[in-house]
């Protein structure tokens, strides 16, 4: 899997062991071992006020830094993958997860995880841009980006 892959998990597990559909990117591999990660969602976490375009959002005075992939907007132009709602990547839920432990938990392409297509170079660089800058991403992440 390459940077900047994503990934559809028909039973993500998360943390607390609650399961479901989930959308997974891979935002870099570091050192073979780790992944950097974001789990994109589709809930809004804004005020009311907030001009939503794609792209990076970076509010500020709520020390919220969010990458929004606008509804219809093609990700992979080799399968015109796009999402169907606005959807968004949270600095604040980027993690690090052990590579190894993700494969034996999810070891079967198109069984445990389908991909969905691989984000253009230039996305996935402003995403990475976008957290590296963020007030919201743990100091360790954006190293590591």
């Amino acid at each position: 899997m390459k940077d900047g892959t994503l990934l559809h998990i028909p039973n993500y597990v998360f943390e607390n062991g609650d399961s479901k559909n989930k959308f997974f990117l891979l935002l870099k591999e570091v050192s073979g071992t780790q992944l950097i990660v974001s789990l994109p969602s589709s809930i809004e976490y804004f005020p009311s006020d907030t001009i939503i375009n794609h792209g990076c959002i970076d509010l500020i005075d709520a020390q919220q830094t969010t990458y929004c992939f606008k509804a219809g907007h093609v990700l992979d132009s080799n399968n015109d993958f796009s999402f169907s709602k606005d959807t968004y990547l949270h600095g604040c839920w980027l993690k690090e997860i052990d590579k190894t432990l993700f494969f034996q938990t999810y070891p079967i392409p198109d069984f445990h995880y389908e991909i969905k297509g691989v984000l253009d170079h230039i996305e996935l660089e402003n995403i990475i841009e976008c957290f590296k800058n963020s007030p919201s991403v743990k100091r360790r992440l954006k190293k590591l980006l």
